[in-house]
């Protein structure tokens, strides 16, 4: 009898187990990763709006507009019609607003929540793999217009690391995987002393002579490629003419020569390889079309780095492709300036 409880028992458990495991079973999100879909009524939808463009679009330079992120605002009946299962959303409500938006918002949030937000103590909430796996939800909670505003203004890049940290995240689990050039790796470090790491399908397409010590690295379909440089540092130019001048003169090394459009320039302050290095991002042109680069560039010793990155891809969207080379990017180390 003893044994007949504990095989009872033991049955139960592994249902119970079982049903938890099905009930936490959820599929993967929908939808593409530059696409941020809005729950709300239209009237705070369109108070909004220019604030969540503002955060979210961060426009790169490229033949034809384009943003890392859209906005683009859905209903009650678009979300229970399959955009509750999508990749990022963000709920946007007034907790004062008895529209049907708002009623179905507001049951997701405690009476101390809601007091909160209309006394300015509470703006946001994150919640994630709600209906789907790898999904990002973002509450944005105001009372009246009175507080949402100045927050978002703010805090706009924390608003907008919530997203793009979780997609950044995915590139990089695609990007990194075990199926890296390893040979390309190696090469790269035997000869040039630079330690980077090459995914799938990059191989080495082009080196440079003399003092034009680089390495490019290229993937097709669509077409894109790293460019890592070593070269002379030119005095008699300033910082930015010399990111120009040489990447039009390593540029030349193509088999159609591309040359920077110094219209569509912009120079920032940046710390990824040296405290005092830049970043410049803009547009590359040839004959027949063009399209977005980024340059990382810093001096030490004397010597002028550089890491390039440029992407070709005619009717299709490019950001995705810069943020692929610009991870990649981020791996190199010289590793004269390691020791």
């Amino acid at each position: 009898m003893r044994i007949k409880n504990k095989s009872k028992s033991l049955i139960l458990v592994i249902l119970s187990i079982l049903l938890v495991s099905c009930s936490n079973f959820k599929q993967p999100a929908l939808g593409p990763e530059d696409l941020i879909l809005v729950l709300a009524d239209q009237t705070i939808f369109d108070t909004y709006k220019p604030q969540l463009e503002k955060i979210f679009n961060d426009p790169i330079y490229t033949p034809m507009e384009e943003y890392r992120f859209n906005i683009r605002r859905i209903d009650m009946d678009e979300f229970h019609q399959g955009s509750s299962k999508f990749k990022y959303l963000i709920f946007l409500v007034n907790v004062d607003s008895e529209t049907a938006e708002a009623q179905f918002i507001k049951k997701m949030l405690s009476d101390n929540i809601k007091d909160g937000v209309r006394n300015g103590d509470y703006y946001y909430a994150i919640k994630e793999d709600i209906w789907s796996r790898a999904q990002t939800v973002l509450f944005l909670m105001d009372s009246k217009n009175i507080h949402l505003s100045t927050y978002l203004e703010n805090f706009k890049e924390k608003m907008f690391g919530v997203f793009n940290d979780r997609m950044m995240t995915d590139v990089k689990n695609r990007l990194f995987d075990r199926y890296n050039n390893k040979m390309a790796q190696d090469y790269t470090k035997r000869n040039y002393n630079i330690d980077i790491f090459v995914p799938h399908d990059f191989t080495i397409v082009e080196e440079g002579s003399k003092t034009e010590k680089f390495i490019r690295y290229r993937r097709f379909n669509p077409d894109r490629w790293l460019t890592v440089l070593r070269t002379n540092y030119n005095t008699g130019l300033t910082f930015q003419e010399n990111i120009i001048q040489t990447r039009d003169r390593i540029g030349k090394q193509f088999g159609d020569s591309v040359r920077v459009n110094t219209e569509l320039i912009s120079f920032q302050a940046d710390s990824t390889f040296s405290s005092d290095g830049l970043k410049a991002q803009g547009l590359w042109e040839y004959f027949e079309g063009g399209g977005p680069f980024f340059t990382y560039a810093f001096l030490k010793n004397g010597t002028f780095y550089m890491i390039d990155g440029a992407v070709f891809a005619p009717s299709k969207k490019k950001y995705p492709f810069v943020i692929q080379l610009d991870l990649m990017a981020k791996t190199v180390k010289f590793l004269e300036l390691e020791n």
